[in-house]
C-alpha cells in the first residue's frame, strides 16, 4: 500500500507531470509516480494543493490529516454511498447477537494479542509470566461474556493489566502507565501518534468494506465518532502499534532525549521523531502476518483491510468473524 506522509512543516504536496511532487522552500523531500499513491497523511502544518488533492480523491487515494499531538482530525476520500442491504444489515446488528459477537471478538483480538507480546517479554523478564497469564484467562472470558457493558470491563481490566506489564519493559524511558491527552511520557507520546496512524488505516478498511465507520459494536456511538473504525482498530493495536513502538525503543531507533519534546504539559515527539516513528510502522505495516485461522497470509496493511472485508461478511451473516490476534 504506497503511502505517502508529510511530515516535513510547511511541506506542499503537488502534482508535475503525472507525479506527486511533497517540496518545502524549493527543496523536493518526495518525487513519486502520483497514479501509485494509495493514500496520503497530512502531519500538522503541510498540505495538499487543490488539483493534488483532487486528483487523489478521483483515483480514490485517502487523505488523513493528523495533528502534531497525535490526533486524526479526519479524513478525505472519495464519497461513496455503502450498499443499501449492508446498511440495512449493519444497523440491525448493533441490536441483535451478530453485533454482540463482534464486539467480543474485537475485545478476544487485542487481549489475546496482549498475552502474547507480554509471554514473548517474559523470556527476558519473568515475572511478566503473571500478567499473561491474567490475559490469557481474561479472553477467554471475553469470549463468552453476554454484557456489552461487561465485556467493556473485561477490556478495561485487560488494558491495565498489559500496561502493567509493559511499564516493566519501557520503565527505563520514562513509562509509568497509560497516559493521554496529554501523553506524560516519550512512550506514552509514541503510543498515542502511532495509534492516530492506525486508526486511518482501520477508517479506510472500513469505507472500503462499505460500512459507515460511525455505527460500531463496542466503542460507543457518538458524535463524530469513527466507532466501527476504532471497534477494528482493536485488533491491531499491539501487533502493529505497541510492537512497533517498544522495539524502537529497545533498539535505540526512538531516543527519549532527542526524538521528544515537553510543551503544553505534556510531551510530544518533535519532527525528528515522527520521522523516525512513521519509519517504523510503516516498515512493521508492511511486514508479513498470518491470520490465526489460516485463511491468510498477507502484510499488516493487507490484513487490516482483509478484517474489514470479513466485517461486512459477518454484518450480512454471510461467515463467522474471526478476530486477529498474534500467536505461535
Amino acid at each position: 500500500m504506497p503511502v505517502l506522509h508529510l511530515t516535513e512543516q510547511g511541506a506542499t504536496l503537488r502534482l508535475r507531470a503525472g507525479r506527486a511532487v511533497a517540496e518545502v522552500d524549493g527543496e523536493v523531500l518526495v518525487d513519486f509516480p502520483a497514479r501509485k499513491v494509495r493514500a496520503v497523511i497530512v502531519h500538522g502544518n503541510a498540505r495538499l494543493t487543490t488539483p493534488a488533492l483532487q486528483f487523489f480523491l478521483r483515483n480514490r487515494a485517502f487523505i488523513a490529516y493528523v495533528s502534531l499531538e497525535g490526533r486524526l482530525y479526519g479524513v478525505a476520500a472519495q464519497r461513496e454511498v455503502p450498499p443499501p442491504h449492508r446498511l440495512r444489515a449493519q444497523f440491525t446488528a448493533v441490536t441483535n447477537n451478530v453485533g454482540a459477537q463482534l464486539a467480543r471478538a474485537f475485545v478476544e483480538g487485542k487481549v489475546r494479542s496482549a498475552g502474547f507480546v507480554l509471554r514473548r517479554l517474559a523470556k527476558r523478564a519473568q515475572r511478566l509470566c503473571r500478567h499473561a497469564d491474567a490475559l490469557e484467562a481474561l479472553a477467554r472470558r471475553a469470549r463468552v461474556e453476554a454484557s456489552l457493558e461487561r465485556l467493556r470491563g473485561v477490556e478495561g481490566i485487560a488494558t491495565r493489566t498489559y500496561f502493567e506489564g509493559i511499564a516493566s519493559v519501557l520503565g527505563p524511558y520514562g513509562f509509568r502507565g497509560r497516559s493521554r491527552r496529554p501523553p506524560r511520557d516519550p512512550p506514552n507520546a509514541a503510543l498515542s501518534y502511532g495509534y492516530a496512524l492506525l486508526l486511518a488505516r482501520a477508517w479506510l478498511a472500513v469505507m472500503l468494506a462499505g460500512l459507515h465507520p460511525e455505527v460500531g459494536f463496542l466503542h460507543a456511538e457518538t458524535r463524530r465518532n469513527p466507532a466501527l473504525a476504532l471497534d477494528l482498530m482493536e485488533e491491531f493495536r499491539v501487533p502493529v502499534v505497541d510492537v512497533a513502538v517498544i522495539n524502537a525503543f529497545r533498539e535505540g531507533v526512538l531516543d527519549a532525549a532527542r526524538h521528544f519534546e515537553a510543551r503544553d504539559g505534556g510531551v510530544y515527539l518533535n519532527e525528528a521523531g515522527r520521522k523516525r516513528l512513521v519509519r517504523v510502522l510503516e516498515r512493521r505495516l508492511n511486514q508479513e502476518a498470518r491470520h490465526p485461522d489460516g485463511s491468510k497470509r498477507a502484510s499488516y496493511a493487507e490484513m487490516i483491510e482483509y478484517q474489514g472485508v470479513r466485517l461486512a461478511a459477518a454484518v450480512e451473516g454471510r461467515r463467522a468473524y474471526h478476530p486477529f490476534f498474534l500467536e505461535e
